[in-house]
């Protein structure tokens, strides 16, 4: 991103005297969510004040760590099958499809617990119904991109049954920041959680030695990956809506 200064005359300007500007871009200032959070967010008690809809870009998120203009913008052709292996590919070919950068553009195998709450069906249920996007709602010339629905009721939701939170800034995003830390924190190369998210690595050696990972190794990478929600017994493969 472009960020730019203004410049201010402070000794006539008093506007912005005694306010505190934030030097973080914009998505270091969400917070990740921690287990007991993520339990919260997805139990069976909470979730189902979501739409359906919602509640899959919000496992999409939680599964891949993709962005919400992403998830928002996904065709039903963007799910398939690479290898013998479910994907999801992230790409800006499509009407209206967008990408942040270059990099942004990747394929990302589905996590066999996403698959195993029902998503392929759910996808198959679109295209039986003939929709050509996963998310019809979606409006193309949304102020925030093709996502912006979804952060709005994400948003909402949290504000629901995070009341008792400590403070920080928390979002569709932190579900993101979630899923990379995670892919860290069990020893995953920063060059495969760059290829799976859709990052651009600083360092000029990986830009110019490092491959393309295939899609069995990133499965591999998001293998020891699990938020725990198996325990939660979620169960949406009827959900249609």
């Amino acid at each position: 991103s472009v960020y730019r200064l203004l410049l201010i005359d402070t000794s006539e300007s008093t506007i912005f005297h005694g306010l505190e500007m934030s030097r973080k871009p914009w998505a270091y200032q969400f917070k990740a969510f921690d287990r007991e959070q993520i339990q919260a967010i997805f139990s069976p008690v909470n979730f189902p004040r979501l739409s359906p809809n919602a509640r899959w870009a919000a496992l999409i998120g939680l599964y891949t760590g993709a962005r919400a203009s992403e998830v928002g913008q996904l065709l039903v052709a963007d799910v398939f099958n690479e290898d013998n292996t479910p994907c999801i590919r992230i790409s800006d070919e499509g009407e209206h499809q967008k990408v942040k950068t270059e990099v942004s553009l990747r394929t990302v195998p589905i996590h066999p617990e996403l698959l195993a709450l029902g998503f392929w069906e759910w996808v198959e249920s679109r295209k039986t119904a003939g929709h050509k996007r996963l998310f019809p709602q979606a409006k193309a010339d949304a102020m925030n991109g093709q996502g912006n629905w979804i952060t709005k009721a994400f948003s909402r939701y949290l504000g629901e049954i995070g009341k008792d939170w400590p403070k920080a800034k928390r979002g569709f995003h932190s579900l993101r920041k979630t899923f990379i830390q995670e892919l860290q924190g069990l020893g995953v190369s920063s060059e495969l959680r760059a290829q799976i998210v859709g990052h651009e690595l600083d360092d000029e050696h990986h830009a110019t030695y490092s491959r393309d990972f295939i899609v069995a190794e990133k499965l591999n990478g998001l293998g020891p990956h699990s938020p725990g929600l198996t325990a939660l017994t979620l169960n949406f493969k009827h959900e249609k809506n």
